[in-house]
């Protein structure tokens, strides 16, 4: 990995936006901020992104179905979904791999970005590798974790669902 992660973060609450791009910074993140789910869309599309965190009540396209979009297009890039309410309907969850809720503490929100963006790097080099091709049945998991995210990740790169 050369330079720091880039985090795309996407809220309509410009003050929520914005405290969140000063935490991710001083933690060594360069962040990219959009204001709706079109936006994050295009800056998705148009910049080299390692993680999304995108606000599932956005204008314009909502944050489930802009998760759609993004996934069509870079599968390999987690995306975690934030709300402030904690039952979404299970079609905005379909296309991300984490779902973090606004009431967490801001040291919950790091941790889920680090473990995130962890997995993103160390699992990256496997992709297309041989280890694909020998063994492609076996799970590859992270210690100490239930492996759930890369797992999916790994379906996706594959063409599964």
């Amino acid at each position: 990995m050369t330079g720091k992660p880039v985090i795309l973060c996407a809220d309509d609450a410009s003050t929520m936006l914005q405290g969140r791009k000063m935490l991710l910074e001083e933690n060594g993140y360069r962040v990219l901020t959009a204001a709706n789910g079109k936006e994050a869309v295009q800056a998705f599309v148009s910049h080299t992104v390692d993680l999304v965190l995108l606000d599932y009540r956005v204008p314009q396209i909502d944050g489930g179905v802009a998760a759609m979009h993004m996934r069509a297009c870079k599968p390999d890039v987690p995306i975690a979904l934030l709300s402030g309410d904690e039952s979404l309907p299970p079609s905005a969850l379909e296309a991300v791999d984490a779902f973090i809720s606004k009431s967490e503490p801001m040291t919950s929100l790091l941790e889920k970005v680090d473990y995130l963006l962890s997995l993103r790097f160390l699992f990256q080099p496997l992709a297309g590798s041989w280890a694909d091709e020998v063994e492609p049945q076996h799970k590859y998991m992270f210690p100490g974790s239930s492996g759930h995210l890369f797992e999916k990740q790994r379906h996706r790169k594959a063409g599964f669902q």
